[in-house]
């Protein structure tokens, strides 16, 4: 063979090695750039997704949070018009119809936000959420009963139920001290991390 020739053929070889080399490399390059997009773009949608559901914890905890403001409001108004029935029939005087209706209103509004709120809350929240809505209740009945026997004019049953009246108010008490503790406990829970 002439040199010339071999030179030829060795050129040949080495540019079909360098064209080689060089689509692997340019394969491989590919495949490196499009697994790293790949990479980029899965951390990014859990980064999305890691601040979606922060977001959502932070706004679930403020929608608990305000329920639990608005019941505990709605108490103070009850606790309220309780004490002006209760001070008025212990002064023997009869309830005005403008305390009988706070006095119901203040319920209603403890009914409608414990409904509310036990959409919201996890059990430890809602069980004294629900003791405090009965006791609320038990409470309201003990007042009318009081009432009814104070104008009745019945001494024993007016007696009775102002007795009544003092134990329910306590324990309505003991109650409200039970949510507000459980509501503190859970407005100061972290979220679960992610």
């Amino acid at each position: 063979m002439d040199q010339g020739l071999v030179a030829l053929i060795t050129a040949g070889v080495g540019l079909v090695g360098a064209i080689s080399g060089a689509a692997v490399g340019g394969i491989a390059a590919a495949r490196g750039a499009r697994l790293g997009a790949e990479t980029t773009a899965r951390a990014t949608a859990r980064q999305v997704h890691d601040q979606g559901t922060i977001n959502h914890e932070h706004w679930l905890r403020g929608q608990r949070l305000e329920s639990c403001r608005a019941l505990l409001a709605a108490y103070d108004r009850y606790a309220i018009a309780a004490s002006n029935i209760s001070r008025a029939l212990e002064g023997e005087s009869t309830a005005s119809g403008e305390m009988g209706s706070a006095i119901g209103q203040a319920v209603s509004d403890i009914r409608n936000t414990y409904f509310q709120l036990r959409l919201l809350v996890s059990e430890d929240v809602l069980q004294p959420a629900r003791a405090l809505r009965l006791q609320v209740e038990d409470h309201k009945e003990c007042l009318d009963r009081w009432m009814d026997a104070f104008l009745a004019t019945d001494s024993q049953r007016v007696a009775a139920e102002q007795a009544d009246e003092g134990r329910l108010r306590e324990q309505l008490g003991h109650v409200h001290g039970e949510l507000v503790e459980a509501a503190r406990r859970a407005v100061a829970e972290r979220p679960a991390t992610i």
